[in-house]
């Protein structure tokens, strides 16, 4: 499957997924209270941090195996069970951290079936990390389409299972009870997701290797390549800073914030980050495997991977334009329409918090893009070092988080300001490897060109930014009107955007014309071929 075919699979894939969700979430909002928004969150963080620590390094280390295909597969095999016996020491630590908190005591231990949310957890940890060789390996094969297939599939028996479940509490339960049932149908959603996504890959997957076996090398043999296994020692430490500097947040918000609040920050990260999930993650995921690929070559083609590098960071940054001008303005208007009249988030503070998260999405995608290329083509002594480099960062982030909370009482807004510094600090080392780097190779970095291309976007976004301000008397949308001129607005600005970027569109259509063409050819060739043996 070619890359642009691999993005359009996981994209559409996003799109229906991500449809379907919001849709199920709108009913969700309207059922239940932000306490049980925040303490499901909770429980998913827990779950993901322990999924994180599992696994991350392992998806990251395999990626540069770089053996023959059938010894690959088993080198990644066996690799891909390292989460499964990783996962109950870092299940069991983060269980026995947590349970003397005093979120799990003054919330989730009083709180009423808390035992069967936490049960239900503990076994969708287990299914995840039992699919993961069968996972490993379709991302190797680069099977984006089976993967959308099982994902898509998995999130509609997901949203499905957890509405239908908090509708029949809700039916037959009241007060606290419901609240208890409410969290537990998180919980079982996710559970349904995780078991139709090991029964999807078991069905679907075109190879069956599910067994670790020592891989015989000249007169060695061994369960976990040697070069593999080293450099998934450095990234697991990575890993664990990055997560708490990515998640950090989640963190400090279980320990400062109670569980309303909590339920605010949930809603707003989730409908917050639906652009991030929807278009940056796959990008990302693509990117991510497809430098590794090309770096690890003898004779990688250096060159075309910055132009490549080019056009997507200018993508972004236009994309994030767009965002931060059509978010800021309208996020909160169009928030309101989509919690409705509830009076429990209508007492919230979600509208005022909304539009300043969307101000922190473009840190999100630069980081994800940027951190993608560090991944890829770094060494192993390089990953060491942004090991330490993230861990004196990420003491300092945290910190920094606390003063604006604690010391400031910025409350959420210190919690996105923490994580615009975060992602920043993160960026900006990535960004100087990334000029480094083909520096070291002998490639121009020509920052002059990106700035000039990204030179009309920004006037046209202040521009319109000053209209609003000026002739309408308001930034952010307060009616209809307001949205409907805004929209009007934004739209003007997407046309002077696209006038701006013209000649690289239009290059980037005739390249992509020329590649199907050589498809094409090289289908009918095997043909005539086929057609002459016979």
């Amino acid at each position: 499957m070619s890359a642009a075919a691999g993005v359009s699979f996981l994209i559409l894939s996003q799109v229906l997924t991500k449809a379907f969700t919001f849709g199920s979430n709108q009913v969700l909002v309207r059922n239940i209270s932000p306490e049980v928004f925040g303490i499901a969150s909770y429980l998913e963080f827990l779950v993901e941090s322990v999924l994180f620590f599992s696994r991350e390094a392992e998806r990251n280390a395999i990626q540069r195996v770089a053996a023959q295909p059938a010894k690959a597969r088993q080198i990644i095999t066996n690799f891909a069970y390292v989460p499964l016996v990783l996962g109950v020491p870092v299940g069991l630590t983060t269980f026995l951290l947590q349970k003397s908190s005093a979120m799990y005591a003054e919330t989730i231990a009083p709180l009423p079936f808390s035992g069967i949310s936490i049960a239900l957890s503990v076994f969708l940890i287990f299914l995840e990390l039992i699919a993961e060789p069968l996972f490993a390996l379709n991302q190797y094969l680069l099977n984006f389409k089976v993967r959308s297939k099982i994902e898509s599939s998995a999130v509609f028996m997901r949203c499905f299972s957890t509405l239908a479940a908090v509708l029949a509490s809700k039916r037959y339960y009241s007060g606290r009870e419901f609240d208890g049932l409410a969290v537990a149908s998180f919980a079982l959603g996710q559970l349904v997701y995780s078991a139709a996504t090991l029964i999807g890959y078991w069905i679907l997957a075109s190879y069956k290797v599910a067994r670790a076996e020592r891989v015989e090398e000249k007169d060695n043999l061994y369960w976990l390549e040697p070069a593999t296994f080293s450099l998934w020692k450095s990234l697991f430490v990575q890993m664990i800073f990055k997560h708490l500097l990515t998640e950090g947040d989640h963190l400090v918000v279980s320990y400062l914030f109670d569980v309303a609040e909590q339920g605010v920050y949930s809603v707003i990260e989730n409908y917050g980050s639906i652009v991030a999930r929807l278009l940056f993650q796959p990008i990302e995921e693509l990117l991510r495997m497809t430098f590794t690929r090309i770096f690890s070559k003898k004779d990688a083609d250096v060159s075309a991977s910055y132009k490549l590098m080019e056009n997507l960071l200018v993508f972004y940054a236009n994309l994030s334009l767009l965002l931060v001008l059509a978010g800021y303005t309208n996020g909160g208007f169009l928030l309101r329409l989509l919690l409705g009249r509830n009076e429990k988030w209508s007492a919230s503070s979600v509208f005022d918090y909304f539009p300043q998260y969307v101000l922190y999405l473009p840190f999100l995608a630069f980081n994800g893009i940027l951190e993608g290329f560090f991944s890829s083509a770094s060494t192993q002594k390089q990953i060491g070092t942004f090991s330490v480099f993230m861990s004196v960062s990420s003491a300092a982030v945290l910190t920094l988080l606390y003063v604006l909370v604690e010391k400031f009482l910025w409350g959420l807004t210190g919690l996105i300001v923490a994580n615009m510094v975060n992602m920043m600090l993160r960026i900006v080392y990535c960004f100087v490897f990334l000029v480094d780097f083909y520096k070291k190779n002998n490639v121009t970095t020509d920052l002059a060109s990106i700035v000039n291309r990204l030179a009309l976007p920004l006037l046209s976004v202040a521009t319109t930014f000053g209209i609003q301000q000026k002739v309408f008397g308001q930034i952010q949308s307060r009616t209809f009107v307001d949205f409907v001129e805004s929209a009007g607005l934004c739209f003007v600005s997407l046309l002077v955007i696209l006038y701006g970027e013209r000649k690289t569109l239009v290059s980037l259509l005739k390249k992509e014309k020329r590649a199907e063409g050589k498809i094409e050819k090289a289908e009918r060739d095997g043909q005539m071929a086929d057609e002459a043996e016979n």
